[in-house]
């Protein structure tokens, strides 16, 4: 026999689920930067030493790496928030 869960135990089972894929998504980004990263400083070091370009795509992919975080990670909470209150006045308004 299942019982029915509640609104509330819904969306904060939702909003778990959501921070955990968000933080998931967003340690694979960080590891792939790291490693692709230092695959890049490897070579720039290796093979043009008296060229240092390593460090533009290290700054310009932290960049990208910081908004995931920033946009993923921590306004997420907020962001989940805003778009419950958005479905709950739709939801209210095709009610009457």
């Amino acid at each position: 026999m299942t019982q029915g869960i509640s609104l509330e135990q819904y969306k904060k089972a939702y909003r778990e689920i959501r921070k955990e894929e968000e933080k998931r998504g967003f340690l694979i980004h960080l590891v792939v930067y790291t490693l692709v990263n230092a695959m890049l400083t490897a070579i720039n070091f290796l093979y043009s030493p008296e060229a240092i370009w390593f460090f533009y795509p290290l700054v310009g992919w932290g960049i990208g790496l910081s908004i995931h975080y920033l946009f993923g990670v921590h306004w997420l909470e907020k962001t989940l928030e805003e778009r419950e209150a958005k479905a709950e006045y739709r939801a209210r308004e095709m009610r009457e």
